[in-house]
């Protein structure tokens, strides 16, 4: 395949990219066991329960007590709806997996891992296409399973005739997909994307996806296809709790979808490509996506090899799209771009963002700044709002401004309003007149006075402009903020360690987690984090075993767990000997727990993140 991607429209110059609640979470822990066992005695008619395990000596029959044990076997076998496929933890299968068959409404086809100890491997060899695959095949849940190999993808999921219904994707390390040269973006570590213009995907999730080590593009795609732009939608489709690093190109990223979410997801290193040879990347991203929202993720070290290198990007073609509350930091690019070309890119909201020192690229900072808007080949962005978002900007270039605006807006300006910029460089936006700012807030902490471009009002300054009727209600203040003093600090969280369903942990303990676990990789060596997990007390053995391969899939050795946590959601902060610097109750983002420890520490310390898994 070969997808129509928005950098694919256009020449390289031309192109500059383009919880539940408590008592319902432990409900279903206590409840999860019995109602698995009744779920299975009143299909087990039509389904049944195979086993993989591949270090089995000899070849089985697919039962409990005689598994198979090689890949070629179980592929063979036609599943049907409600079967359920286990793989024998602590063990590993080579070669590529695609196993046959397809679900139905209300008993999907499950892949998954029995026993205790590390999840099951399948390691496909290098002239495999991918580790893993599904083709016309729908009501699949693959979970609990480590995947690398192979010279294209990791997991390929695709189709070519009909409507494709729940593909769920959960609890997954894929991973170390090496393979030649890229010849288009069609390719990585997880793709679910159509082979002809007459298939889409509904009902389509990814919870718990670790995406890492690839020289292929994407980290995680959904959706694409070079068929034309009157394609159908994939509907319903959702990202969370996932991470991306270490790819050549685009981090996690939805293409002709509707409905769709990225959230409590992180993604960083991504355009490692050398050499650009197929478009330029972003870390999080939409294009042609309707109703679509991307909240509360972590983007950071972003790079390209041309332009680019962002962290958040609506593109051209979206329609109803929210970005809000997330966290950019230390990236080559941007940290939030809007474009559009040959479309209008219409009703986008941009709020609660938390951007700091983005642009770190001196050719990146002066092209685009913080936030870039920007439209060619006739676009227009139509009905965009960007408000209370907060913007630290200190770039390597001192005539970059943190806002670049010189987007075809129609008839309707883009509305700013609420926001704070904080900036050691004097120029604090550059944009042309369809541009209405009020109500914002600005700090100046550099030499000289600060400035403000609207069209052919150049470098003014901010009496100016309110004397003609724009921000008003805007501040400006000057001086130099607090320096980070602390050399090293505590975070003490509690967690509700449950579980779903399924026997895997609940989204909502994994979404803190995830944020938890990225914070303490980041500050290795400067900041303590200690998990007091609240668990059942007494429980089944069942649900045992399930938690104690949770806390291992999560994989998060920087975070020292403790059992039997104390007051729950509390989640506080401190300094070594004690002193109470933050305390917050409930879930909190990445750019909220980020920002207050950044505020104290400084920047990250990469360099002693080591390898992430």
């Amino acid at each position: 395949m070969v997808h129509l991607l928005p950098d694919h429209a256009l020449s390289a110059s031309a192109r500059l990219h383009g919880f539940a609640g408590t008592a319902a979470i432990w409900l279903a822990l206590l409840l999860a066991p019995h109602a698995l066992a009744s779920a299975q005695s009143a299909s087990s008619a039509t389904s049944h329960a195979y086993f993989i395990d591949c270090s089995a000596s000899l070849a089985g029959d697919g039962s409990r007590t005689h598994p198979w044990n090689n890949l070629e076997a179980a592929q063979a076998h036609p599943f049907a709806p409600g079967d359920r496929i286990a793989f024998a933890r602590g063990t590993t299968c080579h070669g590529s997996f695609a196993p046959q068959g397809s679900g139905n409404d209300g008993k999907p086809i499950r892949l998954t891992a029995f026993g205790e100890g590390p999840r099951p491997k399948i390691v496909a060899d290098s002239s495999d296409r991918q580790a893993l695959a599904l083709f016309n095949q729908e009501y699949w849940q693959i979970d609990s399973l480590d995947l690398s190999g192979g010279s294209t993808y990791g997991i390929f999921i695709s189709g070519d005739k009909g409507t494709l219904h729940h593909i769920w994707l959960k609890n997954l390390s894929v991973h170390n997909v090496e393979g030649g040269t890229m010849k288009s973006k069609d390719n990585g570590l997880v793709v679910v994307g159509a082979s002809s213009r007459n298939v889409s995907f509904n009902d389509v999730l990814l919870d718990g996806v670790v995406a890492a080590h690839t020289n292929q593009w994407a980290g995680i795609l959904i959706g694409g296809g070079n068929f034309g732009m009157d394609m159908p939608l994939n509907q319903h489709v959702t990202v969370r709790n996932s991470s991306v690093h270490d790819v050549q190109g685009d981090g996690i990223v939805l293409f002709r979808d509707s409905d769709g979410l990225i959230e409590t997801s992180t993604a960083w290193e991504t355009g490692m490509q050398p050499t650009e040879t197929i478009g330029t990347p972003n870390a999080i991203w939409t294009w042609t996506c309707t109703d679509c929202t991307v909240r509360d993720n972590e983007a950071f070290l972003t790079d390209s090899p041309g332009v680019d290198g962002g962290a958040y990007d609506i593109d051209w073609n979206n329609t109803r799209n929210t970005v809000e509350r997330n966290y950019a930091h230390d990236t080559q690019g941007y940290c939030i771009a809007v474009f559009a070309a040959g479309y209008v890119t219409s009703e986008s909201v941009v709020r609660d963002n938390l951007c700091i020192a983005n642009a770190q690229s001196p050719r990146l900072a002066a092209l685009q700044g913080a936030v870039y808007l920007h439209t060619w080949n006739g676009g227009v962005i139509r009905g965009l709002r960007m408000e209370h978002n907060s913007f630290l900007w200190n770039p390597p270039v001192a005539t970059a401004a943190a806002v670049v605006d010189d987007a075809n807006t129609g008839d309707a300006p883009v509305i700013f309003t609420g926001n704070r910029i904080e900036s050691g460089a004097p120029l604090f936006y550059q944009t042309n007149a369809q541009f209405a700012p009020a109500a914002n807030a600005y700090r100046f902490t550099g030499g000289g006075d600060a400035r403000f471009t609207v069209g052919d009002k150049s470098a003014a300054t901010l009496e100016s402009l309110q004397a003609v009727g724009l921000e008003k209600g805007s501040t400006l203040e000057k001086g130099w903020a607090p320096e980070a003093a602390e050399i090293s600090l505590r975070l003490d969280a509690t967690v509700d360690f449950a579980l779903d369903s399924d026997g895997l942990l609940a989204s909502a303990s994994r979404a803190q987690l995830m944020v938890l676990r990225s914070l303490a990789a980041q500050y290795n060596g400067a900041l303590s984090v200690t998990v007091h997990l609240r668990e059942v007390e007494n429980p089944l053995p069942q649900q045992a075993s399930a938690l104690a391969n949770a806390l291992l899939d999560l994989d998060a050795p920087e975070i020292r767990f403790v059992h039997h946590g104390r007051t729950p959601g509390v989640i506080r902060l401190s300094t070594m000997d004690g002193r109470l610097l933050k305390e917050w109750t409930g879930f909190q983002n990445a750019a909220m727990l980020g920002g207050a420890v950044r505020a104290q520490l400084g920047a990250p310390r990469y360099a002693a993140m080591g390898d992430q898994p």
